[in-house]
């Protein structure tokens, strides 16, 4: 019998290979998840998620995954979680939507917990603080595979949150080839570590 994560990976692997009734189950099993992540991931950066901003960014995941023959399906790895490597999909899809709209915050990490009107975190938000747990444990774990240099551009930007100034000054370097330098460590992240390029969207992919 198998486990729910094989289950999963069983389900994407039709879905790569361009089965309908796989892809139909896919979207039936998993749209409620991408719909949830998506309003909240929205609401966090903006404040609101009108229901067609939300229905828009949702359509646009569900077109990544089997754009450019469904290379994202074909990419995923059963060693994660499959609600993470969509989340991370979908989180790429709202910096989109937003730099589309002129709208994208100035912080794309906004650590910020917003709650629900009770005071508590809603499931979606739960999911969300999850794989965002799930997402810097694999960070960490893949810098290991880069130079020293590399790993200390991406851990003091996307761990420790530093902006250029502080970065170029810790590195003895000029803050404004800091930008440079850390989209070339990313794309030597990438090619050691495919999984990742969702992790850090905003210049890993280039190819859409």
């Amino acid at each position: 019998m198998l486990t729910p994560n094989q289950e999963e990976a069983a389900l994407v692997a039709r879905c790569a290979d361009g089965d309908r009734a796989a892809w139909e189950t896919f979207v039936d099993r998993f749209g409620p998840l991408i719909t949830a992540l998506a309003r909240r991931m929205l609401g966090r950066r903006t404040g609101r998620a009108p229901d067609a901003d939300v229905d828009e960014i949702a359509g646009e995941v569900f077109l990544a995954l089997v754009r450019r023959e469904r290379i994202l399906l074909k990419r995923y790895d059963s060693t994660y979680r499959l609600s993470t490597y969509l989340g991370v999909i979908c989180r790429t899809e709202v910096l989109r939507h937003l730099r589309r709209r002129n709208r994208l915050p100035h912080d794309l990490e906004d650590a910020t917990r917003i709650a629900e009107p009770d005071g508590t975190l809603g499931p979606s938000r739960a999911i969300e603080d999850q794989e965002r747990m799930d997402a810097i444990r694999t960070l960490r774990e893949a810098l290991h595979e880069l130079d020293e240099r590399d790993r200390r551009l991406l851990t003091m930007k996307y761990l420790e949150g530093m902006d250029y100034r502080s970065i170029g000054e810790a590195l003895g370097v000029n803050p404004e080839s800091v930008g440079q330098f850390l989209h070339r460590a990313k794309q030597r992240l990438a090619k050691r570590v495919p999984h990742l390029r969702a992790f850090l969207p905003e210049t890993i992919d280039q190819e859409s």
